[in-house]
């Protein structure tokens, strides 16, 4: 653990010269700064004052490499550390959803990496029931976050805790009420930090598809693939896949054995493999993305959205699936991709506008929305006037910006007389009133 130590040491103090900018998520409020370490004195009076007995890992972090942060923007007063950085020994301990914090900390730590988000609904379900006491409520949720150091928070309700006893002492887990937790994957608090550290470093934290740090494996582009090829099933295969994904930087031999191994992998990993070749090398990709069109269109769409270049040559398959997407999702993306093959991509949305599906027809009239020409297809934006969908209204509506055809006095009429008696504040008459703007009217001019 000294060498460890000592490595971290050495990497912090020239951490900052990896992300000047303070590109990596929460560092702009830590700025990879820590305080002076506290003396063990102070943490076994806080052993001893809440029951518990301190992971190894963790008492030497602040025992000797620091405790807290003294800059004015820094999180309640974080240290350097993943996220918003990690608390000051002791504090944050009301990030546990439960009353009397210190109490619950001697309890044991019911949770494990394994636990389903079924599980996780099951234990929690009574959390929910109505007219629950405080004394009941904490009586439910105390045990079940027992046993759990909160030592800092990623934001959105998620904190960041240190497992206290139990088969996984040590181990770090992040915690969201409404979502089973998930733990990393790191033995403990050192080779998390650390992880966190290298990763800095490498650039994978400042990439631009970095992702959140710690909720997939860590390590090397090489360690990775290795353990993937001795992998004892799909689920691990998949586990260094992921995280995989997220190397800033992966070698030509590794991107070729992964091209070797795309015909030959399971419809799960194969998806895996081709996200990274398209991420990283997108040419790599393309073929298997063409294979992959029939069987799975959301997933190319989503590939060529997020790491495609010349959409253009995706028009054939674009005319191909015009009137066949019957999916929301997939429509979104498909739209996405129209917009950048083509400036008139017009035809490839209209039959979008006769989709029984009010989401598909809402995103096909937004999208012409997006038209340079959109005067052109006026007529289309007031027939969706009439729609039943209210976001289809609110699209046109929006749509119609600038536009300018001597029905629009009518069909503005007619929107407000359907809309007016709205109890709640309501966007559609809000985004007429600006529409009735443009050709000198007003809702008075409506009532008539």
């Amino acid at each position: 653990m000294k060498e460890q130590l000592n490595r971290i040491k050495e990497k912090l103090a020239t951490i900052h010269q990896y992300d000047e900018d303070f590109e990596v998520f929460g560092a702009d409020s830590h700025e990879y700064q820590i305080g002076t370490c506290v003396p063990t004195t102070t943490v076994v009076a806080f052993e001893q004052k809440c029951s518990i007995k301190l992971p190894e890992a963790y008492v030497s972090f602040v025992t000797q490499i620091g405790n807290g942060n003294t800059s004015e923007n820094a999180y309640m007063g974080s240290a350097a550390g993943p996220y918003y950085g990690i608390y000051p020994l002791g504090d944050g301990l009301e990030d546990l959803p439960v009353g009397d914090n210190k109490k619950y900390l001697s309890y044991p730590c019911l949770l494990r990496p394994d636990l389903t988000e079924e599980e996780w609904k099951t234990l929690t379900a009574s959390m929910y029931e109505e007219e629950l006491s405080d004394e009941a409520y904490d009586a439910i949720v105390g045990p079940l976050y027992g046993g759990i150091l909160p030592i800092g928070t990623q934001g959105c309700a998620i904190t960041t805790g240190l497992i206290l006893n139990g088969t996984y002492k040590g181990r770090i887990v992040y915690l969201n009420e409404d979502y089973q937790p998930i733990f990393a994957y790191e033995a403990h608090f050192l080779d998390w930090y650390e992880r966190w550290l290298d990763e800095i470093i490498s650039g994978d934290l400042r990439a631009e598809h970095a992702g959140w740090f710690g909720y997939r494996r860590g390590g090397t582009s090489a360690f990775l693939w290795k353990a993937f090829q001795t992998a004892r099933d799909e689920k691990e295969q998949l586990e260094y896949l992921e995280g995989l994904i997220n190397k800033s930087e992966i070698n030509d031999e590794i991107l070729q054995a992964i091209v070797q191994t795309v015909p030959l992998a399971t419809p799960a990993v194969k998806e895996n493999l081709i996200t990274i070749l398209a991420k990283t090398k997108y040419d790599l990709a393309l073929p298997f993305l063409l294979e992959e069109v029939e069987v799975n269109l959301l997933f190319v769409l989503q590939k060529i959205h997020w790491y495609g270049k010349n959409e253009a040559d995706w028009l054939p398959t674009l005319e191909r699936y015009k009137d066949r997407i019957e999916e929301e999702e997939t429509y979104r993306f498909y739209t996405y991709i129209a917009i950048k093959a083509t400036e008139d991509f017009a035809h490839l949305i209209l039959p979008g506008l006769s989709s029984s599906l009010a989401s598909i027809r809402s995103q096909a009239i937004y999208t012409l929305g997006k038209l340079s020409t959109k005067q052109v297809y006026a007529s289309y934006f007031i027939t969706a006037l009439q729609d039943d969908d209210e976001s289809v209204v609110l699209y046109s509506l929006q749509a119609l910006k600038g536009v300018e055809d001597e029905r629009l006095p009518q069909v503005y009429t007619a929107v407000y007389h359907k809309y007016k008696n709205s109890e709640e504040e309501n966007y559609i008459l809000i985004n007429l009133k600006h529409r009735l703007a443009e050709i000198q009217m007003n809702i008075a001019d409506l009532e008539i």
